[in-house]
């Protein structure tokens, strides 16, 4: 009995070694039907018999209602330092555009969700997963065959309902429309420049997050709309068998006042895979994976009276097994940069055609040009991914108290997974290769720019697209800043930045410019003339793509440990012959290990100073996180001799 304490104390401190997590794109709970706790509770005396040497059984339902708690927890596991109120019980995220004034450093920015560059709301985001399941539980002693041998199998029912639970205060829909290069190289004359009208914008985040809108084809330019990692308005809801669990045992030791007993572990899934769809998809079981492993089982009365109608006992059991690998798919950020999946990026060729940069007196041309074609970092970075964890426990310590036919269960519950492992898919389902060379961040970088003159004023009609990226911006701002609004347009800080001409065949190069539309002056001063606000912009030779290396597979693997305590009271009619059954209510809280709301911050610095310190992200930069819950349950059953 101290061993398997000792185990699972020494099993509890290996796997919640490590540093603490930042985002996690997908949570990987326990699944709905590992719970021995509720699996043990009010039966114990009717399975695990000593000295029968014929088949008998029990058999039990046991519906429960489960509720998640620390919504804080969660949505720091979703969010982390990009949430604005850390120590609340309701989280809050903040979207704001580029141009907004005393804009806040940890707002998402609002230009990567087709908003004005004026757009101000405040989200607030209060998760929550609630489970109604029924679980199916049998035992059948196998004395028959050979004493002490026995088979168990169980499988709830599960109604789950995962609710993100978002609202959007709109502080500032935004009258601002985007400026000319910006995103397309639409204007109308030099005296009323014009690139996206505030018209063909989208009017919240939850348009762009929850319903799957864009922006309209502008001047023969793709605006694609959100379609992984999307946000729900509403409750997703799911109801599938959450896996089969069986075991096929033997209590090598079998008294009426102990028994220890061993058993081979298997389960088989029957629940959902995750697809990537939602950022907060339902999920029902352990995410399709098979299980094997082994099991203990044991007890010893501590104390019994004379009339043997009252006794205290000791039970233990114990569950491990390893989750061998399955396919899922599962969105992922790129390294270094939480939340990027909800980055703007664009498409680019390698056809260029009238584009060139100058490089010390000499015309260099880029490996390629914008496409016309942006796409959210969601919509390619979600992928196939193989997913297996090497060691999972259950382990249940409980008191049992009887006086007569009535029960009294009191336990402990420790439920520990350690480390995912996550690789590329590359079997023949659902595999793409990544596409190479073709998409990279945009940032706030102007993607057109007009040939011309400065002196005097003569633009041309015609942007022509240009390769300028983004590597180091990140959801909350390019690497350009508006700070200087004057300058904020020629992408001085893009990628390997050069002058940027225009190369027609046959033709002398003009320079290209960009026309920053400023916010509208007060009534008291005069307007900007248009003469002055043409600036000569910058492309990147060469752009700098997003590559299947760069999206973070390390940074979504996860580990679990949570800590329980439950109690089940109960009434046995032992007094009947032949069917014998029983009834009992119980309930149970659960505590999940998750970083503090203070560490948070730091927590998310820590696993980026991971990824820079180890090339290849190592167990250490593994992410904790496990729910916490509470749950009521009835169990009723009969047992036969």
């Amino acid at each position: 009995m101290k061993q398997i304490l000792r185990l699972s104390f020494a099993l509890a401190m290996l796997l919640s070694h490590g540093l603490k997590g930042a985002v996690l794109p997908y949570l990987s709970i326990r699944s709905q039907s590992i719970n021995d706790a509720r699996e043990l509770v009010g039966w114990q005396t009717q399975i695990n018999k000593a000295d029968m040497c014929s088949t008998y059984g029990s058999f039990s339902i046991t519906p429960e209602y489960e509720r998640s708690f620390h919504s804080d927890r969660i949505a720091q596991a979703l969010f982390c330092n990009a949430l604005t109120c850390n120590c609340c019980e309701r989280s809050s995220l903040k979207i704001q555009g580029t141009k907004v004034a005393n804009r806040d450093p940890k707002a998402l920015m609002a230009e990567n969700f087709y908003l004005s560059t004026d757009y101000n709301s405040v989200l607030t985001i209060e998760p929550r997963i609630d489970n109604f399941l029924v679980d199916f539980n049998m035992y059948i002693g196998l004395g028959a065959w050979h004493e002490g041998l026995f088979l168990r199998m169980h499988a709830p029912v599960v109604y789950t309902r995962w609710d993100l639970n978002f609202n959007e205060s709109i502080l500032n829909d935004g009258t601002y429309a985007y400026d000319p290069g910006y995103f397309n190289n639409s204007w109308t004359n030099n005296t009323n420049p014009q690139g996206l009208p505030r018209e063909f914008l989208l009017n919240s985040f939850a348009e762009f997050a929850t319903d799957g809108r864009s922006i309209a084809s502008v001047n023969g330019i793709t605006f694609d709309p959100l379609i992984n990692a999307r946000w729900s308005r509403c409750r997703k809801t799911l109801t599938s068998v959450a896996d089969l669990r069986m075991q096929l045992g033997w209590n090598f030791l079998s008294c009426p006042n102990y028994h220890l007993g061993v058993s081979f572990y298997a389960a088989a899934p029957t629940g959902n895979r995750p697809l990537g769809q939602f950022l907060f998809e339902p999920i029902v079981g352990n995410g399709k994976h098979w299980e094997v492993g082994a099991g203990i089982t044991g007890h010893t009365n501590m104390w019994k009276s004379e009339d043997e109608c009252c006794s205290t006992d000791v039970y233990v059991d114990a569950n491990i097994t390893h989750l061998f690998k399955t396919r899922q798919c599962r969105t992922f950020d790129l390294v270094d940069k939480p939340l990027s999946r909800y980055m703007l990026a664009m498409k680019l060729t390698d056809q260029v055609n009238n584009l060139s940069a100058a490089d010390n007196g000499t015309f260099k041309i880029p490996s390629a040009q914008f496409a016309n074609h942006f796409i959210p970092v969601a919509n390619f970075s979600t992928i196939p991914v193989n997913v297996s964890a090497a060691v999972q426990a259950d382990v249940v310590l409980k008191f049992a108290w009887t006086y007569c036919n009535f029960q009294w269960d009191l336990g402990y519950n420790l439920w520990a997974r350690s480390c995912e492992k996550i690789s590329r898919y590359t079997g023949p389902c659902c595999f793409e290769k990544f596409p190479l060379n073709t998409y990279a961040l945009k940032g706030n970088a102007f993607v057109y720019g007009f040939p011309g003159t400065l002196s005097p004023l003569a633009i041309d009609n015609e942007g022509v697209p240009l390769s300028a990226t983004q590597s180091q911006a990140t959801i909350f701002g390019g690497t350009d800043s508006f700070a200087n609004p004057n300058t904020w347009s020629q992408n001085n800080n893009i990628d390997n930045p050069l002058q940027a001409y225009d190369n027609p065949a046959g033709g002398a190069r003009q320079e290209l410019f960009t026309d920053p539309i400023l916010p509208p002056a007060p009534a008291s001063e005069p307007p900007v003339p248009p003469s002055t606000s043409w600036f000569p912009v910058n492309t990147s030779v060469d752009p700098v793509f997003i590559k299947e290396a760069d999206l973070d597979l390390a940074g979504g693997q996860q580990r679990g440990i949570s800590n329980k305590l439950f109690t089940h009271f109960g009434y046995t009619w032992n007094d009947h012959c032949g069917w014998i059954p029983f009834v009992g209510l119980g309930g149970e809280v659960e505590w999940g290990k998750r970083n503090k709301n203070s560490d948070c911050e730091n927590s998310c610095n820590n696993t980026h100073n991971c990824h820079k310190i180890h090339k290849t992200c190592n167990e250490n930069c593994c992410q904790d996180f496990a729910l916490s819950q509470w749950g009521v349950w009835f169990k009723g059953g009969v047992s036969f001799n």
